[in-house]
């Protein structure tokens, strides 16, 4: 179950990313059934030759179709794989590439290379792929010249992820194991929504020559050099995010000073980026390596904004404010929704009061109570979501709601399965009390005496569990 969780996180995690670039797709016709056909043929093992002679009549006769930009360059590969001398079993592993089994993004994405790709890879041990992960860092050598080799692999894509995902070729893998080898980073696909064959011809030979030459400079050295190394050279900043962290926690407790200068690259993005999601990017990575720095950047910068209208919060910083945030964080949090609920700011305009409400925070940290007893005035339906009886229209004052009767233990008769006119009856309820009773109880002293007060009893809870273990 553990693998299959996190098979399905990192899937997630690639929909996001590629969703980005998605496109709604054009109807179906006769190309993109024969092209998805062509893929299903080579991934079952069909002769190429034979799948290029089919596909070839159907791309010619249709050159104007939308999918032609995925078939007609897929067909011209398919044709030069086809030409190509039998490779028999024996060969090894680099020469078989095209013909392994390996889905990609197994190795393409870092969260694939647990449990998913160990899976495969005890699965499938004789596949090339497999063989070729399993090897030392030397092997990078055998993979640089593959770089340039455009056969489409024989992988099956399980999950259509959107209709211009193109099927990866060669060289997109032997990247992909450079990178897992290196722990390194060389073209980063979700900054262009593109596979490394895809890239203009300069920008592919570019990359290439890069790796090559980072390879004749660090070869001899460590993994951690490597990476340092390259660190610099990232072309995108989930590169030099994935860089940094990698690099920080090969070099965990070891007398270099590599940690530090990890440290400091992602310190900078956040100096840098401290109104946007760049940072907090950078900002996350940090947290991860036990590093809040990033919090009194992203604070200070909110708070010298107070009073000025026009500005626009950024969603990604109010979430990390609320994620990793204490009482200074959440006061802040406080000033500008009240400041924007008087101005009837909404979510369609960035309100930091709605970011609180969708945090994932609200409904366990009390820090978020002030926060929602606002939001319980906002009852306005804004989207709709499943429910026991079907469909229904909800607004935050739903949400909110919800979570401030978790959260107080206050029973305002909510049932997000009621009708409209009971949940409405909730919410008011929620408004009264909160009127003439919460607002005044839940103020940040009591909030910070009540979560000190938890900790003390969990921490009391904890003590008695090891005793009783201890005794057992």
């Amino acid at each position: 179950m553990k693998t299959l969780l996190q098979l399905v996180i990192s899937i997630a995690f690639v929909v996001f990313i590629r969703s980005v670039f998605a496109e709604i797709p054009p109807p179906a016709d006769d190309l993109s059934t024969a092209y998805a056909a062509a893929l299903d043929e080579l991934g079952s093992g069909k002769d190429r030759q034979s799948i290029a002679d089919h596909l070839q009549l159907v791309v010619e006769k249709h050159m104007k179709s939308p999918y032609a930009s995925l078939a007609q360059p897929f067909l011209q590969d398919l044709i030069s794989s086809a030409k190509r001398a039998p490779v028999g079993k024996d060969e090894p592993p680099e020469n078989r590439l095209a013909e392994t089994r390996m889905p990609f993004h197994l190795l393409k994405f870092e969260g694939n290379w647990g449990d998913p790709l160990k899976d495969f890879m005890t699965k499938q041990a004789p596949d090339p792929a497999c063989e070729l992960a399993a090897a030392d860092r030397s092997v990078i050598a055998r993979l640089i010249p593959l770089l340039a080799d455009r056969s489409p692999i024989r992988s099956q894509t399980f999950i259509q992820l959107d209709w211009s995902q193109a099927q990866p070729r060669v060289c997109d893998l032997a990247l992909a194991l450079i990178e897992y080898h290196s722990k390194a980073s060389f073209h980063e696909s979700s900054s262009s929504g593109n596979f490394f064959h895809q890239l203009s011809e300069a920008e592919h030979e570019k990359v290439a020559e890069r790796v090559a030459l980072w390879w004749g400079e660090v070869k001899d050295k460590s993994v951690a050099a490597g990476v340092r190394a390259q660190l610099l050279h990232g072309r995108s900043y989930p590169e030099t995010v994935m860089m940094a962290l990698s690099l920080a926690k090969l070099t965990e407790g070891q007398k270099t000073d590599d940690r530090e200068v990890a440290l400091n690259v992602l310190r900078k993005m956040v100096t840098e980026n401290s109104r946007n999601h760049v940072g907090v990017h950078a900002a996350d990575a940090l947290a991860e390596l036990g590093d809040n720095s990033s919090m009194d950047v992203f604070y200070n910068e909110w708070k010298s904004w107070l009073g000025r209208p026009g500005l626009i919060h950024d969603s990604h910083i109010a979430f990390y404010l609320c994620q990793h945030g204490g009482r200074r964080e959440w006061q802040l949090l406080h000033t500008i929704s009240l400041a924007e609920i008087k101005e009837g700011k909404g979510p369609g305009a960035g309100a930091v009061w709605a970011c609180v409400v969708n945090s994932g925070e609200a409904d366990t940290n009390p820090n978020a109570i002030p926060i929602l007893g606002l939001a319980i005035s906002q009852t306005e339906n804004t989207g709709s979501r499943s429910v026991q009886t079907g469909s229904q229209s909800f607004s935050y004052a739903d949400t909110a709601c919800e979570q401030l009767q978790k959260q107080t233990k206050m029973d305002f008769r909510y049932d997000r399965n009621g009708t409209a006119s009971e949940r409405l009856a909730a919410i008011r309820k929620a408004q009264a009390w909160w009127d003439s009773e919460g607002n005044k109880k839940y103020n940040y002293d009591f909030i910070e005496k009540y979560m000190d007060n938890a900790a003390k009893r969990e921490g009391s809870a904890e003590d008695v569990r090891l005793k009783r273990k201890a005794t057992t």
